[in-house]
Parts: structure tokens; sequence; C-alpha cells
């Protein structure tokens, strides 16, 4: 199914998963058998997990269609469109980035997220590149960008804050749990021999975080590079409400004069069930297939 924004890849295999389950069991009911019951439903349900861990909730874009102002694209089912705090971003050649610096500095642009549940897994994908002296942010913020105080660095949570690759006194990534830059979780020079980023490359982040065991994962490939900057850290600070909207937040350049201007050329945003609560009711119901059948046989 596709938007004037990014693409939806949901609801097809889930729908098909659930027409599924209810064939299934309308046969083995007719058999009366508990056995067949149970297995009908455990493999029903199977297939239905299938489907939903592949992504309940998806948007992702290439920025390759539809160019022009970025404020009031479209994304994708329970996703909000794109919000901006000014007319600087734009759409075009393939990427996200902002044609001036008026108003001088910061930048903001966000779309709000379907409600975190207390056991899912948000994935995200970004690729990026900030301008050359200043910074380039992203992350989650509970106020959207024509709110009250849109900015990461002021009420930024489980965000990444990357100075400028090229022209930079202090090129580096850092990660903060929030709100704004408390709570500093990573810091690393992009010439530390564990990053060891190549400056004129574009960097894919790959972020996770875990609502039920509240944990936030982060790897980077720029090049041949690959990085792990955060592991399973806890960050039980991070209140769920936090991951109401997701935010980039440009420092200040101007497109037409600046020699490495920050962009954004691909982004995708998942929102999957926890396996374990799969998990969880497939044990339950075999379990009650099992006991089922000892009443049966003690009979």
């Amino acid at each position: 199914m596709e938007n004037s924004g990014g693409h939806v890849k949901k609801n097809k295999k889930i729908l098909l998963d659930e027409m599924t389950l209810v064939a299934v069991l309308r046969c083995r009911m007719k058999n009366k058998s508990p056995i067949r019951i149970g297995l009908g439903v455990l493999a029903a349900l199977t297939l239905h997990i299938s489907g939903n861990l592949y992504g309940s909730y998806l948007y992702e874009d290439t920025f390759s269609a539809n160019p022009g102002a970025l404020n009031g694209r479209t994304t994708a089912s329970g996703f909000g469109s794109w919000t901006t705090t000014d007319s600087a971003f734009q759409v075009g050649s393939d990427q996200i980035t902002i044609n001036t610096n008026s108003p001088v500095d910061y930048h903001e642009a966000s779309f709000s997220l379907p409600t975190l549940g207390a056991t899912d897994i948000l994935s995200l994908s970004i690729t990026l590149r900030p301008s050359g002296p200043n910074f380039t942010g992203f992350g989650f913020n509970p106020n959207p960008a024509n709110g009250a105080s849109p900015y990461l660095t002021q009420n930024g949570y489980g965000w990444v804050y990357y100075e400028g690759l090229l022209g930079a006194n202090t090129p580096n990534i850092q990660i903060f749990q929030g709100a704004s830059t408390a709570g500093a979780i990573y810091f690393a020079m992009l010439n530390n021999p564990a990053l060891n980023f190549d400056a004129t490359l574009p960097t894919t982040f790959e972020y996770t975080y875990s609502a039920g065991a509240k944990t936030l994962s982060l790897s980077a490939v720029n090049g041949a590079s690959r990085s792990t900057l955060l592991d399973n850290a806890n960050v039980s600070t991070i209140p769920l409400g936090a991951f109401s909207n997701f935010s980039l937040q440009f420092q200040g350049q101007t497109l037409s004069t600046d020699a490495a201007p920050a962009y954004v050329d691909r982004l995708s945003v998942s929102i999957i069930p926890e396996p374990s609560t799969y998990a969880m009711a497939l044990c339950g119901l075999g379990a009650m297939t099992a006991m089922t059948v000892l009443r049966r046989r003690r009979r």
C-alpha cells in the first residue's frame, strides 16, 4: 500500500493469518477432538505470529518521491505526518535537507509514533550525515516540532548527537537518555579506533529499544567500519511516553554555500510485539490442551 510519503508493509499477511486461524478452528471444532483443536490453534497462531514479528507498524522512506516541503509529508498507517519548526526542511535528490539557515541555528522536524505498548520493541534505522561544522541529532521527544519545546536539546530522550564530520574541531558521537543532555551514556570521537569513521561518508544507525526490558542497543555503520555503541544499555529512566514522537534536529547551515550539508537519505521505523508475549500465549494454549486430554482419558 503506497502513500505520498513513505510506504506501509502491514496488515496483508496478518489478515491472511487471522483468516487461517478462523478456518482452522472451524475445521477442528467439527471433529470435536481436543488434541486437534489445540494443535489447530497452535498452528494457526504460529502463522499469525510469523506475520506480527515482521512489523505490526512500519514506516519506510527513501525520500525518492514527492519532493518539496517536508512539513505535512505523510508517513504510514498509525504514524503522524511530518511537522517542522520552519519551512527550511525540504525533500529533494532522495534526501531530507534544509535549504536555508533562516531562522538561524536550530531546525526541528518530527512525526508522531503509534502508542508504544509496555512490552513492544521499537526498531529504527536511519542513514544521515551532519553538516560540516555543526551537528545533527535524532531521537524521541514527547513534544512535536510545533510544540512548546520541540528541540532534542530541550527535551530529547534516547537521542543521538552527531557532530560535524568535516571542519569541526571535535567531531564526535554522543548519546543521551535525556531529557535534553541529561544522562549521557556514550561519547566517542570519530577518529577513535572503536569507530574509525570516514568523514566523507554517510552513517547508518541501527537502533533498538525494548519497552519490556527498558534497554537500548545502538550500532553504526560507516563504510567498512561498524561499531556497537550501546549493547542493551539500561535506560529505565526514560518514560514510555517519551516515545510519542520521532525527531530530527539540524543545526544551522546554508545548503547553497555549505560544502558538506547535512542530510538524511533513508529512514525506517517499526514497532513490533515482544516475542515472549506470544510464546507465553502458546504455552498456555498447550497446557490447556494437555489438561483437556488428561481429563478425557480419566473418564
